[in-house]
């Protein structure tokens, strides 16, 4: 079968269960989640890129994978300082839908004439434009897809923990070890602040952001790999990821700010993921419509 619009997890088992035979699935985009159902259904796919056809076909006991085209240079980007400012700047413009230059300043913390570098760099490419009273974004979604597409991580020094209580519990704890050690800002991202944003799963990791480090050890957490973790606890680069004062109210805990409790949902372990991360997407869209129209 063919789908002219992307399809997600449940959609593959929907099709999976009409089809007795293992098909062939073929769609514009197809994410992990998604390729992984229809390979667990013993089904093949493509993914039509243009010029090129990318997928993985099931043939008789044979699997033969049609991997994506080199890019054109391998010459590897070069390296310099991350612009914390503009990804900054989109997520205050989410936030805010209508601003002025000089609003986007103060609310981005950057200087005038940076805002303004950035918006033009932006303008160039569609994720800003000029508004009568400012500037606002022309679709949410495509600057959400920008900043995903773009945002390198918030750097800085990341350390693992597990614990064995409830990761909610465990996120709740750590935030209380930070305040009383002194340590702000502290902000929560990741499963639990998806969960509380928009209940979607059970949290499996909690990721932690401080101003500074903390040795959990003290707190019964054992150090663990990245994979079998249950607390990312990182002091970031990014001076970004804190949530506005109007963000911080009514939490139950410190969340940081949803566009990145977004991209950490993205990269959470879990084969629905990709869904939680639909719900917390739609809350960002939500929240942003309400502000336009008020």
């Amino acid at each position: 079968m063919a789908s002219p619009t992307p399809l997600s997890p449940s959609d593959i088992v929907a099709v999976a269960g009409r089809h007795p035979e293992p098909c062939l699935i073929i769609v514009p985009t197809a994410t992990a989640a998604v390729r992984a159902a229809i390979e667990a259904s013993g089904g093949s796919w493509l993914v039509d890129i243009g010029q090129h056809v990318a997928g993985v076909l099931h043939i008789d006991d044979t699997r033969i994978v049609l991997p994506p085209p080199a890019p054109a240079s391998a010459r590897p980007a070069r390296r310099g300082r991350v612009p914390w400012g503009a990804f900054t700047l989109v997520r205050r413009m989410i936030q805010q839908p209508h601003a002025t230059q000089r609003e986007l300043a103060a609310l981005a913390a950057v200087s005038q004439p940076r805002v303004s570098q950035v918006l033009s760099a932006l303008a160039d490419i569609d994720v800003v434009r000029r508004a009568r009273n400012g500037w606002t974004l022309p679709n949410v979604d495509a600057a959400i897809d920008w900043w995903l597409a773009s945002y390198p991580g918030p750097g800085g020094i990341t350390t693992y923990w597990y614990g064995l209580s409830p990761v909610v519990e465990q996120a709740a704890r750590i935030a209380s070890l930070l305040a009383a050690a002194g340590v702000q800002p502290v902000a929560v991202s990741g499963d639990v602040a998806a969960d509380l944003l928009a209940p979607w799963r059970v949290p499996a990791r909690a990721v932690v952001y401080a101003a500074d480090g903390v040795d959990l050890a003290e707190a019964d957490f054992v150090p663990a790999g990245t994979e079998e973790a249950t607390i990312e606890l990182t002091v970031p680069q990014d001076p970004g990821l804190w949530p506005t004062a109007p963000q911080t109210r009514g939490n139950a805990l410190p969340l940081a700010d949803p566009l990145q409790i977004l991209w950490d949902v993205t990269r959470a372990p879990g084969a629905d993921s990709e869904e939680a991360a639909e719900r917390v997407r739609q809350v960002l869209r939500r929240r942003h419509e309400q502000e336009r129209a008020a």
